[in-house]
């Protein structure tokens, strides 16, 4: 990311006014060599270029060519009850034959699809609860990758609450270099919205003990869910963190906040609380100059949100984006594996391409869109999340668009430095009946 003096401001504007005009631009010395980086940076393209045709040609081409991207799912049981929690009911741990199958299946792509790479997220229910089938499969993995040359990364979405130094050692061992773990605020406010299943005791507890274990071994993405309910609670976790060492520029430690919504009917009980976006958004900034003032690099995490051209949005539509559950049923999209109507295919049987649940993503492209197709944002958004085009979602395609026209050029500026244009450009909070007034307290 590069960002221009006002003198190189100036010539730039000029540079592309004289082209807006139909004008030839006359320049030398360092006016030239700022042309030169104008058009490397795809500001200045020659006049016949269809931008639009290329943006459509890169997305096809990478969802062709994508990764090979895995979503497993080793059991559906959890030791928490989060009254959000989007899996929904089932049960069921990961059987040695649903094993094998995927073993087979990953054999099998690697070798007729040739794909650049391959990344798992081992996802559940609690992953951990499973760690012995994260094992032997990271272990097959790792051989069928390094026979074939592929570069190999996993990640593990866990509750935090399991991590023991031996749960460490075998994840190291099994390829895991990231963790994505979560927490709601300090114990008063985590162990009301996060409490175990059976007995007593407190998960905040649990996971202060594993974060020294994890932190400056993997990277660690702390998701810190909001809403109503909690938002003007977590700030005391920022004093938390810097106390025990965590925030800085080697720790690889990203705590960030993640806003609450209703993805599916397992958690609509969420939907009272959702924080509006101007609130999430005020706290947001809020939070991330907290983050860069202790010495957080914001900039390497997209979690942070720095707007970016994306070459496709979604390993749903991904033609090597799979989901695996405990039973062996196949998706596409890992908000649908509490919908057993919605399984693409079952590792007994494989994948039936022509199930309208394979062609619904198979068949999406943002550019289909005429909304996005006319929109200024559609190389940094491509249409959001494809589910919730297909669906028509409306609550979330609005806000989707909402973010990118009203707060994603705000996050530029914030990562520009520009902090105090932030303040004027988002509005003020709502009135202080509202749950979530007592966050701009804290925050004045």
């Amino acid at each position: 990311m590069a960002e221009l003096s006002a003198e190189g401001f100036a010539c730039a504007s000029g540079i592309l006014n004289d082209l807006r005009n139909g004008k030839q631009p006359h320049f030398s010395g360092s006016d030239a060599e700022l042309f030169e980086q104008l058009k490397i940076g795809g500001f200045v393209v020659d006049a016949g270029l269809d931008e639009l045709a290329l943006i459509e040609a890169q997305y096809q081409r990478e969802r062709k060519y994508s990764q090979f991207l895995l979503t497993i799912l080793p059991t559906f049981g959890c030791n928490l009850g989060c009254d959000y929690c989007f899996v929904g009911k089932k049960h069921g741990l990961m059987g040695m034959d649903i094993q094998e199958k995927i073993v087979r299946f990953v054999e099998s792509k690697v070798v007729s699809d040739h794909p650049p790479s391959m990344h798992v997220d081992w996802f559940g229910g609690e992953p951990l609860l499973g760690l012995k089938i994260i094992e032997r499969l990271s272990e097959r993995f790792l051989d069928i990758c390094g026979l074939y040359g592929l570069p190999y990364q996993a990640q593990v979405i866990t509750n935090g609450t399991m991590i023991t130094n031996a749960t460490v050692n075998t994840l190291l061992r099994a390829g895991v270099d990231r963790l994505q773990i979560t927490i709601d605020g300090p114990a008063e406010m985590h162990d009301v919205r996060r409490p175990y299943k059976k007995g007593s005791g407190s998960s905040f507890d649990a996971i202060m003990e594993s974060l020294p274990r994890v932190i400056g071994r993997f990277v660690v993405r702390l998701r810190i869910n909001v809403d109503d309910r909690n938002i003007g609670e977590v700030w005391p976790l920022l004093d938390i963190f810097d106390r025990a060492g965590w925030l800085g520029p080697e720790t690889n430690f990203f705590p960030h906040l993640a806003r609450i919504s209703a993805f599916t009917d397992a958690c609509s009980s969420a939907s009272p609380y959702v924080t509006p976006l101007d609130d999430f958004y005020s706290a947001q900034f809020k939070w991330m100059e907290e983050l860069d003032a202790r010495g957080v690099p914001l900039l390497e995490q997209g979690r942070y949100q720095f707007p970016e051209p994306k070459l496709y949005n979604c390993g749903a539509v991904g033609k090597n984006g799979f989901v695996f559950t405990p039973e062996g049923e196949i998706h596409k999209c890992g908000l649908e594996v509490d919908n057993s109507a919605t399984a693409v295919g079952h590792l007994h049987r494989g994948i039936d391409e022509n199930s309208p649940h394979y062609t619904r993503f198979a068949d999406y492209s943002p550019f289909a869109n005429k909304v996005c197709r006319d929109c200024e944002f559609l190389p940094t958004c491509l249409g959001g999340c494809p589910r919730d085009r297909i669906d028509n979602r409306e609550l979330q395609v609005k806000e989707n668009c909402t973010y990118h026209k009203k707060f994603e050029e705000q996050i530029l500026l914030f990562h520009l430095g520009h902090r105090e244009g932030i303040k004027r450009a988002i509005p003020m909070p709502r009135s202080a009946e509202n749950p979530s007034s007592k966050l701009f307290n804290i925050l004045s």
